[in-house]
């Protein structure tokens, strides 16, 4: 059972270098790319740490133990590299991920030298709160795939983000709520094989997606892609017909407007408009689509000295928003400012 459990091991690390090579070599050193490199090699990592021979290299061991360690969080920073279209490497994240180390290191050294004498207790706490933090990072992850859906342009991404909340969300989760229930004891041999099995299914089916993965799946991916050349005069009819309710009719206005609700208004199929809107307009999230339109409007209105006398919540509630928090958070991710300061900088 242990050298099946080791074939699969090595299958599964061999499969996962393949994969981050092919993502190295066809995206390079760029923002995005660096989440996905390094939650590989947390995979790697984890694959590793459980492994017979390490134990007896203490130099490798050790310094090796921060892969699986960040792994959750490098899981939910691969997560918002893919569907989260906003993210930016933030400094504070550096200080998360050392924060996170230290305290996993502090716990491996106390359960196995016991360096402060911590009744049973505590120690077993400590060990749940550790657990508990990496199941966080992966339920937020979950989030990340789930989070906006509805509103992704990108159909390749679309598609993949329910194979991917299912398949490896799904295994990381399992792993976790084993490793709690198993507190410390070294999982059964079947439980083991099955779980180094799944993660090289896994790996070979991610690197077979990576060779077919469609222009612009990637964010900076940013060369068009190719109209649909089965009916590219319906594309022309549609944008128009687009055209014509968003900018004449300012349909855009609509409170808690969607794809959805937006397709059925012009009798066309759902998938057409996202293809249309993420092709010919370049937009990747319709949220954003949306927020072009009305954060223009909002700085027109914000200017206009003849408006002060309108509150900022007014302003949200009649470009369509439901509330002041989102559209405070697309102003800013806009303009870099608050509505309150673009006023005052554009009114004196």
């Amino acid at each position: 059972m242990t050298f099946l459990t080791d074939i699969l091991r090595f299958v599964a690390i061999a499969q996962i270098m393949l994969l981050l090579g092919l993502l190295w070599w066809g995206r390079g050193k760029r923002q995005d790319t660096i989440p996905t490199l390094f939650f590989g090699l947390c995979i790697v990592g984890y694959l590793l740490a459980d492994w017979s021979p390490m134990g007896d290299h203490p130099t490798l061991f050790l310094p090796l133990l921060v892969l699986p360690f960040l792994a959750p969080v490098a899981f939910w920073l691969f997560s918002k590299s893919i569907f989260d279209d906003s993210y930016r490497w933030q400094w504070s994240i550096g200080w998360l991920l050392t924060a996170v180390v230290l305290v996993h290191y502090f716990a491996f050294f106390q359960t196995r030298q016991a360096f402060l004498p911590l009744p049973a207790s505590i120690q077993m706490l400590l060990d749940w709160v550790l657990q508990m933090v990496s199941l966080t990072f992966i339920l937020l992850g979950i989030l990340e795939a789930v989070r906006n859906r509805t509103a992704d342009l990108v159909l390749s991404r679309l598609q993949f983000r329910t194979v991917y909340i299912i398949a490896t969300a799904g295994l990381m989760v399992i792993t976790v709520l084993s490793e709690v229930s198993l507190q410390g004891a070294p999982p059964p041999p079947v439980l083991d094989v099955a779980q180094k099995a799944s993660v090289a299914g896994l790996t070979i089916f991610f690197s077979l997606r990576l060779l077919s993965f469609k222009p612009g799946f990637f964010s900076e991916i940013e060369r068009p892609a190719p109209p649909i050349p089965a009916s590219p005069e319906l594309d022309e009819r549609l944008l128009a017909q687009l055209s014509n309710l968003m900018d004449t009719q300012k349909y855009w206005r609509t409170e808690g407007l969607t794809i959805r609700h937006l397709a059925e208004k012009m009798q066309v199929k759902e998938y057409r408009l996202r293809q249309a809107i993420n092709r010919h307009l370049g937009y990747r999230n319709f949220n954003d689509y949306l927020n072009s339109y009305r954060v223009r409007e909002a700085c027109a209105v914000l200017s206009d000295p003849e408006k002060r006398d309108l509150i900022v919540l007014e302003i949200a509630y009649d470009l369509g928003y439901a509330s002041l928090a989102p559209f405070n958070k697309a102003f800013k991710d806009t303009t870099g400012m608050t509505p309150t300061e673009w006023r005052r900088s554009n009114t004196l």
